[in-house]
């Protein structure tokens, strides 16, 4: 390990595609204010020494056309790219380090725009990447007045100020104000740029920032580089430049950073909704792009149908992951991909509403969305190339006859296997629900084998959605596995991306998911099955949390409401927000804002959670052993509070479990 001044954990994962990098600079749009294209021109070091003119051209010309006016970037900020940039990119290129790649203006979303980030090889031989922050001031003075909005040296207190500003504040004479120690503006756009990256979660890659004022040249504003605000975080000056040579020397090579270069383009996280994406992905347009295990699940199965099981055992793939690994975006992919290349392929789902969600929005390829007793009655062996059963957990040991009755004959794993030359399936152990989902991927994984084939694993062991929070999917399984932590939503000042709230009650839950529906955001609130559903119009407000507050549950797939979304859209028509969503209509999809009702069913005893048989309103009540009864629920509540990407809110009819929350940090809308 080597990362040397990362500042804690690393946030987000949902990912943007930016495909291939060219072989030499780039150039799009730039996010300003009002507009949504990011800036990003790059080129090795050395592209950018020899026309430093036409670069910065090039960098005016994208500013124009991205700024929803028109309007150009100022003088200053021309300048500053001039000379800024060349006195970086000529360091490099004299110490031998030219292939090291500048993105300039970098930014992501909606973050701050990042002067330089550099992208290289580092010494040891892996990706590497560093933060820098340019400054064009010629002098610095120390702070000369307390911060009025710090509480430790504010209003009344002219004559001191605290030891924090003292450290973190400089006077920047040009301005005539106080400003940030440009440390404290590196370690700011570090937190940023892991936030918005997947890559950085790797802790074998290497980031390091570091603060660069070429102009200041003043032995008396020399102190500046003493000052250490943000430790691990350099400030040169013009008077250091063997140090700022040392710095890249220890975090770069030779070597060409083309690796490093495409990976910041291609492993951004993205905010986007997966359904909302569903038909950019299967016809190769999403911004959505495959990492890791992700990229080794489309990359085997695309070879194996190549080969078409040609020779050798027949190959079946067994894709396992949690809740918001990415098994559909993988599935959905490979779809596309096996899709456009001619390949017979059909994608089944033990999930109902995720099928027929996806099904909608793949335009042009809603003929390969089918059911699994379709398959079994229409399909001969080995006709199909590739069957992908996605949420293989929800299915029966048999294609179902009816709601209640499974057909005989053929189990529903044999199906798939032996319609298809390449089967895959897509399952996750901990959401199965009911008596009847039998395949665990131990069980699965043995009737696999039982016919004759061989089994191919893949673990997708990173969760995705969630903005990518591994410290929120940590947290919810202790949660539920009756040794819940503290949750901490700010560490060492490491920002957490995801929102967990909870509330007293469920009408201060929906006015907090109403607010972030105004503010553009989807959200809709679900519930444990604890009420009767007595009525399928999705008008009877069934779900009685507490006195006073009740809401109807989501309609059924036959009913005439107006604005009511059908069961199976309800995660993701407008008007679902209304009615209380369950595990059938929520697993396999998200939202970016979530409420998660407990019901009496689960609730803490101040060591554990107790089952409550009496109070469970849904199929699961025929699992007559208690313990198997409690996994099925406690698998029940972890896929409700899975669903959502930015923030979820939790509220419990019980207050000892209101209390839980409290105890644990989560902080109380």
């Amino acid at each position: 390990m080597y990362r040397s001044s990362v500042p804690g954990r690393a946030g987000q994962r949902h990912l943007v595609a930016a495909g291939l990098l060219p072989s030499g600079g780039a150039w799009s749009g730039m996010v300003v204010k009002g507009s949504s294209t990011p800036l990003e021109a790059y080129w090795p070091a050395a592209e950018l020494v020899r026309d430093m003119d036409r670069s910065v051209r090039k960098i005016e010309e994208c500013y124009r056309a991205a700024h929803r006016r028109g309007k150009g970037p100022s003088q200053s900020e021309v300048e500053s790219w001039r000379e800024s940039l060349y006195e970086v990119a000529a360091t490099l290129v004299d110490l031998d380090l030219g292939q090291v790649w500048m993105f300039v203006e970098y930014r992501v979303g909606d973050m701050a725009p990042i002067d330089v980030v550099l992208a290289g090889t580092h010494p040891s031989g892996g990706l590497s990447y560093a933060v820098i922050e340019l400054k064009q001031w010629s002098a610095v003075e120390r702070p000369n007045a307390p911060d009025p909005k710090c509480p430790s040296c504010g209003p009344g207190k002219v004559d001191r100020y605290c030891r924090r500003c003292t450290l973190r504040r400089v006077y920047a004479p040009f301005y005539g104000k106080h400003k940030a120690h440009p440390a404290v503006q590196v370690w700011e756009n570090l937190c940023t740029l892991q936030r918005y990256h997947s890559m950085f979660d790797d802790r074998y890659v290497n980031l390091v920032g570091a603060a660069y004022l070429h102009n200041l040249k003043d032995p008396g504003s020399q102190w500046i580089s003493q000052v250490a605000p943000c430790p691990g975080i350099k400030t040169f000056t013009a008077r250091q430049p063997s140090d700022l040579r040392s710095f890249l020397r220890v975090n770069f090579s030779a070597v060409s950073g083309e690796k490093s270069a495409q990976a910041l383009l291609e492993r951004r996280r993205s905010n986007s909704l997966l359904t909302d994406e569903v038909g950019a992905i299967v016809n190769g347009h999403t911004r959505f792009s495959l990492v890791e295990n992700q990229l080794r699940a489309v990359t085997d199965v695309k070879d194996a149908l190549r080969t078409r099981a040609s020779f050798g055992a027949k190959k079946v793939f067994v894709v396992t992951g949690r809740a918001g690994t990415g098994k559909s975006l993988v599935a959905l992919t490979l779809l596309g991909a096996a899709h456009g290349d001619g390949y017979a392929v059909r994608y089944v789902s033990g999930g109902v509403a995720s099928r027929e969600t996806f099904k909608r929005a793949a335009t042009g390829l809603r003929g390969t969305f089918t059911t699994l007793n379709n398959i079994a009655d229409r399909v001969r062996t080995d006709e199909l190339d590739l069957i992908l059963c996605d949420e293989a957990h929800r299915l029966t040991a048999r294609p179902m006859a009816g709601s209640f009755v499974m057909r005989p004959g053929e189990s529903t794993v044999s199906v798939i296997v032996t319609r298809a030359k390449v089967p895959v399936f897509f399952v996750d152990g901990d959401q199965r629900l009911f008596g009847e989902e039998v395949w665990t991927p131990e069980a699965l994984v043995k009737e696999i084998q039982h016919l004759g084939v061989e089994v191919v694993p893949i673990s997708l062991d990173r969760p995705l959605r969630a903005v990518g929070s591994a410290t929120y999917d940590t947290w919810v399984q202790r949660l539920l596995s009756d040794s819940p932590v503290r949750w901490n939503p700010d560490v060492d000042d490491d920002p957490e991306p995801f929102g967990l709230y909870y509330a007293d009650t469920a009408a201060a839950m929906e006015e907090f998911l109403q607010d972030k529906i105004d503010a553009g955001f989807s959200a809709r609130m679900c519930a444990g099955m604890c009420w009767e559903w007595t009525d399928d119009s999705g008008t009877v407000p069934d779900v009685k949390p507490e006195a006073g507050w009740a809401r109807p549950w989501n309609a059924g797939d036959n009913h005439r409401t107006p604005g009511v979304p059908k069961r199976r859209f309800w995660a993701t028509e407008p008007g679902g927000f209304g009615q209380i969503g369950c595990v059938h209509t929520v697993q396999g999809l998200e939202y970016d804002w979530g409420g998660v009702i407990f019901g009496p069913d689960l609730t803490w005893s101040g060591s554990q959670w107790l089952l409550h048989r009496k109070h469970v309103r849904s199929k699961a009540d025929r699992i007559q052993d208690d313990a198997e009864l409690l996994r099925a629920i406690r698998n029940a509540y972890g896929v409700l509070l899975t669903r959502s990407i930015r923030g979820t809110v939790l509220y419990s009819v019980d207050p000892a479990t209101r209390q839980l929350f409290a105890d644990l940090g989560i902080p109380k809308i």
